[in-house]
């Protein structure tokens, strides 16, 4: 396929011989394959003796390609379902991230040497120097630099946000995104207090790098230009949700608290054409090629930043070009590529298909196809939450690849924007987007409630807010399948905690049971509290579950309130006296504990 112009061996040893596993472009099939589930690959690294290491999510197993030839050539299985993959700085220890708060060390012949101190959640891990490695489980809003050799922790530096990609600077700091909102954060790891915590204009950062020589952080992101009605018109101009590429100076961290960072940027998005999802980055070594996969549109981007304007600021003086978005070269591989490396010569790519169950090997100088490497023998058997996890994830379900449902409720939670949809009957009220982590049981949908069940919101929201194809036979209820496995989210504290007690007391005694009833902490049917949507007439609201409230901010239907102590403070329906300080935030604590 023709790239387009926009508008262990040693270090495992060889446990088994996966012949009949791999696919290499125009090699046959040994024998007739055997249906069989989803493998699943999410990370990628490679190892000190020169093979890529790639882990397996749903197969629970790490497995070792041989670039010459790109042939499998061992796997070994994993206790956990992994998530994230690292290497020391020698490249013979191995960690690996679990997607339920799992951080495990691997030596070099593949066995689990130390299981370190476990978070909640997805988890990533960066190898630090001095046998240390930096461990941020989504759920714990914290990062712990952890000696591996010993497994104790030697610091956690605490953070306001659930915690996403990490990066390391030249410098030795290390580099957090938001895994869901428009935050970052600098640190020195291991001494606590150096956090540097800075807003940033952008949603779902799935994906950053550090490009030493220009002391630069690079973030591939989305973000919202305004809460426009989510027409085809709007979509297209981008206004809903584009994809960009930034590039913030380190610098900037320095700034004030108070100022988001200053940035520069290249839009990701062709002419009426969407990128969704930006998922990896992956930067050349001498920096001057930037690859991004496109989780939503199946898509690789390659950035030459010789192309575009260098930077003219006086603080900027001497940085590369971040590039001309009419100039980036896109290629289609398979569903949903969540990961991607350079091999170690630089002349090629290799990206990790997630929803394919397959790596797609790019030649770097003209992002040409050089192998595909299928990791299941035949034709894959979904069950229909699996198949729902596809369709969630697949941008070609949007007008133009402009966005997916994971878009909006990256990892099925919230990036917490106001969007103008038709969910509330018309066009005029932007309604603050709700997190779908335990939404089984909850119905009715929408803010207004005006969806009995599930899969009414779901078909709406493909037919009116993604605006793309009507959705086959089965997708409906594969797409519910997929939502109602999806848990809460954990809580912030336990619920043991004597000022969560005290609060929990509150809660009862204040009948906020009325509207938010255990163990769902919602009820079926509106409440008038209050609250109006403005243009939109409501005054009536479905009561959203508490479940997982912690994390779900902003609050309201229009996201008026930033935390929870603001809506307390604002908002006490039904009420004849108002909350007591001390009420009030034994109240927090008691919903930081749901």
């Amino acid at each position: 396929m023709h790239a387009l112009i926009r508008g262990t061996g040693p270090w495992f040893g060889v446990l088994s011989i996966l012949a009949t596993m791999a696919s290499v472009l125009g090699a046959e099939s040994l024998e007739p394959a055997a249906r069989v589930g989803p493998k699943v690959p999410v990370a990628l690294a490679w190892g000190a003796d020169g093979r890529l290491q790639v882990a397996l999510r749903e197969a629970r197993k790490l497995i070792t390609v041989d670039p010459q030839g790109w042939q499998i050539v061992a796997e070994w299985p994993l206790p956990i379902r992994p998530v994230s993959l690292a290497f020391d700085e020698t490249g013979s220890t191995c960690f690996v991230g679990g997607a339920d708060g799992e951080a495990i060390v691997l030596d070099r012949d593949g066995s689990v040497i130390r299981t370190l101190p476990a978070g909640k959640g997805p988890t990533r891990m960066l190898a630090l120097p001095a046998g240390q490695v930096a461990i941020a489980s989504l759920w714990d809003a914290a990062v712990r630099v952890v000696d591996w050799r010993e497994g104790q922790v030697v610091a956690t530096h605490r953070l306001p946000f659930p915690v996403g990609a990490l990066a390391r600077t030249a410098e030795g700091r290390v580099v957090v995104a938001d895994a869901f909102g428009g935050h970052l954060a600098d640190l020195v790891p291991g001494r606590p207090g150096s956090e540097r915590v800075r807003d940033f204009e952008g949603v779902n950062l799935a994906a950053i790098a550090v490009s030493g020589e220009d002391n630069e952080l690079l973030i591939a992101h989305m973000e919202q230009l305004e809460p426009a009605p989510i027409t085809e018109a709007n979509i297209d101009r981008g206004l809903i949700l584009s994809s960009r590429l930034s590039g913030v100076h380190l610098s900037e961290f320095d700034s004030k608290a108070d100022e988001p960072l200053s940035r520069r940027q290249v839009a990701l998005d062709g002419s009426v054409h969407g990128a969704a999802d930006p998922s990896a980055l992956a930067l050349s070594p001498d920096g001057t090629q930037i690859f991004i996969t496109l989780a939503g549109a199946h898509q690789v981007l390659k950035n030459d930043r010789s192309n575009g304007a260098p930077a003219a600021s006086a603080g900027e003086q001497g940085l590369r070009p971040l590039g001309h978005n009419q100039r980036l070269q896109v290629l289609e591989v398979g569903r949903s590529p969540v990961a991607i490396v350079f091999d170690r010569t630089g002349q090629f790519v290799v990206t990790a298909d997630s929803m394919s169950d397959r790596l797609s090997v790019l030649k770097v100088a003209d992002l040409s196809r050089v192998a595909t490497v299928n990791l299941s023998p035949g034709a894959l058997s979904r069950t229909p939450a699996q198949r729902g996890e596809a369709l969630f994830l697949d941008g070609k379900r949007s007008l133009d690849r402009w966005m997916s449902c994971s878009s909006c409720h990256n990892s099925g939670h919230t990036n917490g924007l106001n969007f103008d949809t038709l969910g509330d009957g018309g066009f005029g009220a932007p309604k603050n987007t709700p997190s779908l982590l335990g939404v089984a049981g909850t119905e009715p949908s929408a803010w207004n409630g005006s969806l009995a069940r599930l899969g009414d919101q779901v078909h709406q929201s493909l037919e009116s807010s993604l605006r793309g194809p009507d959705p086959s036979p089965g997708m409906v209820q594969d797409l519910v399948a997929y939502l109602e496995g999806l848990k809460p989210p954990p809580p912030r504290r336990t619920r043991d905690d004597p000022v969560a007690e005290r609060g929990a007391a509150v809660f009862r005694s204040r009948r906020c049971t009325t509207c938010h009833r255990p163990p769902a902490y919602t009820i079926a049917g509106l409440r008038d509290v209050g609250l109006n949507d403005g243009a939109g007439g409501n005054r009536k609201f479905n009561p959203p579950s508490l479940l997982g409230v912690a994390w779900s901010a902003p609050y309201f239907h229009d996201g008026s309130a930033a935390t929870l102590t603001q809506v307390l403070q604002s908002h006490s329906p039904g009420q004849s006296t108002p909350l007591s300080p001390q009420e009030r935030d034994d109240l927090v604590a008691f919903l930081e504990s749901l």
